[in-house]
């Protein structure tokens, strides 16, 4: 009989070696190139993870650098595990190498460790404690890898248009004990004159933001003019009033504005850098800056959509607006919008159309924009309860129960998927943020965990 606790300390050490491997390579979605389609960064990632494979024993295939597979057993039901192995920008500001995988306090430090390579490793690993279990396998367990999970998730849609869905499975890319619904997902860009007719200082350009899907956090706008005494003090005064922090660099004029990240699903836990530079630069007196003007005016240092007419919600939460990314195109200004909306909205065009019009209203163009769906899974269905299950014998804990999330997984991508760890309730193991870890002994427990839900997935 299989010792799940035996089996997963005995593969602790390789499972940290190899997501260390992965945590090296610097997977952030650059350029096409010739064969890969996001770039040199994912495309090395996954050819190690495919490598990584290959030594445990188990079947691989690239799809063209868009996504690859790990593949176990025998029959006609597919049983589908989907990670990625791209990550976000790095960012300032932290205290270990990004890609070194240093340990330290019972904790691996770098981008990736626990979105999405440490997980998926978790996984794999768990597929292979299954694989040499001994214990039939009569269906076919496999691990989508996908190559740019982060930007768009084109390459597993690419994977699907080749080889379908699956009959069943999960996603390690979220939290536990298990989510069976997700927010839908709205994202677009908005244009506007970046100076008026006489400004007393005039902006030359802003620059801000890592990922659409990230809160900013940090602005710098480099501007001429004058009276830089007035432009420093009044900058300053911002600054403290809102208990920020910034520099004003007086030689070349130019401020930096600091906010702090965080996931675009959960926006009031960070400080919009955006928000907060338009809010100063349309209130200050000192600039004529229409964008900012009318960005102050619909949106402000809210997160809810309220100014503009978005603020809904269900019985599954609020709906949540983030502005991630800020730039200068010649004259004019753009910014990027996420928003995550609530479950049960049917359609969010009708939403778009009011957001369009007001923002014409205050001189903004907002583009036509991306609608993601929602997704719902029944939490009465068997692959709720078995994972559900899968998750109590793997932690022992009974009194967290499913949920649902403002976040996007690649759940959405296939029908009787759900996202499934490896986030442990009541942890923050700073996602998209500096000095970002995974704790070695939820790794444990989070592969013991699916240990345990592929052998209730292949009994199902």
């Amino acid at each position: 009989m299989l010792d799940i606790d035996r089996a997963c300390e005995e593969k602790m050490d390789d499972m940290i070696r190899d997501i260390k491997r992965m945590v090296s390579h610097y997977s952030v979605e650059s350029a096409p190139q010739d064969g890969m389609p996001f770039g040199e960064g994912p495309a090395k990632a996954l050819a190690e993870v495919l490598r990584i494979s290959e030594e445990l024993g188990f079947r691989t295939k690239n799809y063209d650098n868009y996504a690859g597979t790990a593949e176990m057993g025998e029959g006609d039901e597919l049983i589908g595990i989907v990670g990625h192995v791209d990550v976000v920008p790095v960012g300032d500001g932290w205290t270990y190498g990004p890609f070194d995988g240093t340990i330290e306090d019972g904790k691996i430090y770098g981008r990736g460790t626990t979105d999405d390579k440490g997980p998926s490793m978790a996984a794999l690993y768990a597929m292979k404690i299954v694989m040499d279990s001994g214990m039939p396998i009569k269906k076919r367990v496999r691990f989508l890898f996908g190559a740019n999970e982060e930007t768009g998730m084109k390459g597993v849609a690419y994977y699907r248009e080749k080889e379908g869905g699956f009959d069943c499975g999960f996603t390690p890319d979220a939290s536990f004990p298990l989510i069976f619904g997700e927010k839908g997902n709205y994202n677009a860009r908005f244009t506007g004159k970046m100076n008026g007719e006489s400004p007393e200082f005039r902006i030359i350009s802003v620059t801000g933001g890592a990922a659409v899907n990230v809160v900013c956090d940090r602005v710098t706008v480099r501007c001429e003019g004058k009276d830089t005494d007035r432009l420093q003090k009044a900058f300053e005064g911002y600054l403290k009033e809102n208990s920020l922090e910034g520099t004003f660099d007086r030689e070349s004029c130019t401020l930096v504005l600091l906010g702090k990240a965080a996931h675009a699903s959960t926006p009031e836990l960070g400080i919009n850098a955006i928000s907060h530079m338009m809010r100063f630069i349309s209130s200050s007196g000192l600039f004529d800056c229409p964008f900012a003007k009318a960005y102050d005016a619909l949106i402000g240092l809210s997160y809810t959509g309220e100014n503009c007419g978005v603020a809904i919600s269900d019985q599954y939460g609020p709906l949540t607006f983030n502005v991630g990314v800020i730039g200068a195109e010649g004259e004019e200004l753009f910014a990027t919008i996420d928003i995550r909306y609530p479950i049960t909205t049917p359609d969010f065009r009708e939403h778009h159309e009011k957001m369009k019009s007001l923002f014409a209203e205050k001189g903004l163009a907002l583009d036509a924009g991306r609608i993601g769906p929602s997704l719902y899974i029944d939490p009465e269905s068997p692959l709720v309860k078995t994972l559900y299950d899968a998750y109590v014998k793997g932690t022992g804990d009974s009194v967290n129960k499913p949920f649902t999330i403002g976040g996007g997984t690649y759940a959405k991508a296939f029908e009787n998927i759900v996202a499934f760890g490896p986030e442990f309730p009541g942890k923050d193991y700073n996602i998209h943020m500096n000095d970002e870890f995974a704790s070695i002994e939820d790794l444990k427990k989070a592969m013991k965990t699916y240990v345990y839900a592929i052998i209730g997935l292949l009994e199902m």
